[in-house]
């Protein structure tokens, strides 16, 4: 067992074991989780939320079965991505993504297209892109399937499929839990693959990504980053 984080039951972890309704991704909990839908005021009030995230994280963990083990070694490399809290992923799936669509960016030149991609994910995100991008990956071949809803529509759902596959590799505990946070077809072998990366390719692109945008907390993790 490692302690790589200050203490091993910190929040993060416990709520990912425990809790896993409180990082369910939209998708899923339309589909999987009664009355996780419904915006209903009740639900805003601190010790309603409590007793219905208890009972649906019990649920959910009933659907792990044998794989609801909690997950206590720290040790598997995507574990800061894992751990990483749903605002901080949905950023890091949106930067991976927007790496992988790098070469279709690199081409535009007409200032009418930079400024519709600059408004469509922020010029930071562009930025980081084309001083790092290339270095991490030079760019799908074939962009135009995933842009075809557009520049962040496409990168999202490539950046999903890359962080699942960033834990593919990882024990089932970490990655089944990990998936939850991600879209509904976001482990599907289209997404995953659709990179041409492997899991430890992908896993250091999403690392390096998890670096630009939050390097606290990727120093949590000394021994992984």
């Amino acid at each position: 067992m490692t302690t790589s984080t200050p203490a091993l039951w910190s929040a993060p972890l416990l709520r990912f074991n425990l809790l896993p309704s409180h990082s369910l991704h939209a998708t899923r909990a339309a589909l999987w989780l009664p009355g996780h839908d419904a915006p209903a005021l009740w639900l805003q009030r601190p010790a309603v939320q409590r007793h219905w995230h208890r009972r649906w994280s019990q649920l959910l963990l009933a659907r792990l079965q044998q794989d609801a083990e909690p997950v206590r070694d720290l040790a598997h490399p995507a574990t800061p991505l894992a751990l990483a809290s749903p605002a901080l992923l949905y950023g890091c799936a949106r930067h991976a993504g927007l790496v992988l669509l790098g070469k279709h960016l690199r081409q535009r030149i007409a200032r009418a297209e930079v400024r519709a991609a600059q408004q469509a994910v922020g010029r930071a995100a562009l930025d980081w892109v084309s001083r790092e991008g290339a270095a991490l990956h030079p760019g799908l071949n074939d962009p135009l399937p995933w842009v075809a809803e557009g520049l962040a529509e496409g990168a999202d759902r490539l950046g999903a499929g890359l962080l699942a596959q960033a834990w593919s590799d990882a024990p089932a505990p970490l990655r089944r839990r990990a998936d939850w946070k991600l879209p509904l077809d976001a482990e599907s072998p289209a997404s995953r693959e659709a990179s041409g990366m492997t899991p430890v390719q992908a896993r250091q692109l999403c690392l390096q990504t998890l670096l630009f945008l939050e390097p606290e907390w990727l120093s949590y993790f000394p021994a992984i980053h």
